[in-house]
């Protein structure tokens, strides 16, 4: 028997596989950093790798035409900061080869969804608003919980529903002065006796009510985020929020493009978390160059083959200004929702394998997601195509069928009417059931809403979809036996 104890045993040294040279492997210069394990580079051949990489992914993709106009999502964080310097560069007159795009910034205040005071709502969009007007690009700002009103996603392409404005000189044109929208967080143009001054950005005297202006709105979402049992369901939430404020944004300005900040260690995250979530089928979108899941609009993101390391070196050596927000996980454990914990699992691989997240990436490449012309097929939600049409015998029926059981045992104890005889009774009557919502949505979306006691209580805009789609489902069996045959 071994007489060693475990206390006696040594944990093995890991052998450092990093180079000390301080030698640039482009230039032979002095190195200031290591973007991977072996790869030393001085400032100025690390400007030239970042910028080419940029660059590329734009030129290569030939998605973008010359003049078009570019929404950019900007969040204020790291990655979407790198992102706005990255144009800013490219627009620069010192360019080498200018951008030929237009951008335009849009910043989404979800203050609400971590029940922010109005305090930190109005000085977060202070600081977010200056760091958009040292761009000079027309610049947008949205709440989260715009999503919720009964407004929301119109058919009107207008771009006079949005007012638009160049923060820089805060003056919006008369069209938008007299027409400007209760959905916009802009301000007019105030005598100069009547313009405080807010860390140095001169607004209004009501731009705080402006943050605060959706009231019932702002109390439908915080309902909806706390009738969501898991912290998992409520960021997939304000993430379907985030993207369908980003699309009605781009419909009403006319554009086409939509730019994310979203960086390789980011959407290596989302990927594995997707997958473990049963979004697998729609990884290839989520986590692509270029989604198109939509006929009329394009999610590009031109930096996802940039690490986060690699972005966080780009802005210390260009002093990028960055605001930090915080979200439902900040200073959470690292279990406390799905996504958060595959985060925590990446990064710590990352730290010790250095190609960790570029195998990752490199395996969702070769992922593809069928687009489905009929919106029909597509989940009402996300937009991504469904992923429900599948065999008798497969595991979703089975856990269909186990839920439609453990339901039936419910409706048998709950009473049939909430009324007196009377017809005062609301129980059905204009109302979704969750059966109609689910039929509606991916495998993915109906984990989200599976616990929600009733799903009226999600947007209106989503409600409108869902019984737009019910109805027609109904009138097309009605009348299937009078259509022809495709052939």
């Amino acid at each position: 028997m071994c007489s060693i104890q475990e206390d006696d045993i040594e944990n093995p040294i890991k052998k450092d596989n990093t180079k000390k040279s301080k030698v640039c492997m482009k230039c032979g210069g002095e190195a200031v950093l290591i973007t991977r394990i072996n790869d030393p580079l001085c400032r100025d051949c690390f400007m030239v790798y970042t910028t080419h990489k940029f660059r590329a992914a734009i030129g290569k993709s030939k998605i973008i035409r010359d003049g078009e106009t570019v929404l950019v999502g900007f969040s204020g964080g790291q990655a979407s900061s790198c992102l706005l310097q990255l144009i800013k560069d490219g627009l620069s007159q010192r360019a080498h080869k200018k951008l030929r795009f237009k951008p335009s910034l849009l910043f989404i205040d979800e203050g609400a969804a971590i029940d922010m005071s109005a305090e930190e709502r109005l000085d977060s969009c202070q600081k977010i608003l200056q760091v958009m007007a040292k761009s000079g690009f027309p610049c947008h700002i949205r709440s989260l919980e715009e999503a919720m009103d009964s407004s929301f996603i119109t058919t009107n392409s207008s771009k006079d529903s949005l007012a638009s404005t160049d923060l820089p000189d805060l003056d919006l044109d008369e069209q938008s002065q007299g027409q400007r929208s209760n959905n916009d967080l802009n301000t007019e143009q105030p005598k100069s006796a009547d313009k405080p001054k807010t860390n140095g950005l001169p607004i209004d005297k009501d731009f705080k009510e402006k943050c605060l202006h959706y009231d019932e709105s702002e109390i439908k979402l915080k309902e909806l985020l706390k009738s969501l049992k898991s912290v998992t369901a409520k960021e997939d939430l304000i993430k379907s929020l985030r993207y369908n404020i980003l699309i009605d944004t781009a419909r009403k300005h006319s554009h086409t493009k939509v730019m994310t900040g979203d960086c390789s260690t980011r959407l290596s995250v989302r990927l594995l978390s997707d997958i473990s979530q049963g979004k697998g089928a729609h990884v290839a979108m989520e986590t692509g160059f270029a989604d198109k899941r939509l006929d009329d609009i394009t999610i590009v993101r031109p930096i996802r083959d940039f690490s986060s390391k690699e972005v966080t070196l780009y802005n210390v050596l260009n002093d990028v200004e960055s605001v930090f927000i915080p979200t439902l996980t900040t200073k959470a454990p690292q279990n406390t929702s799905i996504e958060h914990l595959t985060e925590s699992f990446i990064t710590g691989l990352q730290a010790d394998y250095g190609s960790t997240v570029m195998n990752i990436m490199r395996t969702g490449e070769k992922l593809t997601t069928e687009i489905l012309d009929s919106t029909e097929q597509q989940c009402i939600i996300c937009h991504a195509p469904l992923d429900t049409s599948t065999g008798i015998a497969s595991a979703l029926n089975a856990v269909e069928f186990s839920q439609k059981i453990s339901r039936k045992k419910e409706d048998e104890t709950s009473p049939e009417c909430c009324g007196e005889g009377d017809g005062s009774c609301n129980t059905k009557s204009g109302r979704l059931t969750k059966e109609e919502a689910l039929s509606t949505m991916c495998y993915g979306c109906r984990l989200m809403v599976k616990d929600l006691s009733d799903v009226n209580k999600l947007p209106e805009y989503i409600q409108r979809d869902i019984t737009n789609r019910v109805n027609r489902s109904k009138m097309k069996a009605d009348i299937q036996d009078y259509l022809l045959a495709d052939d």
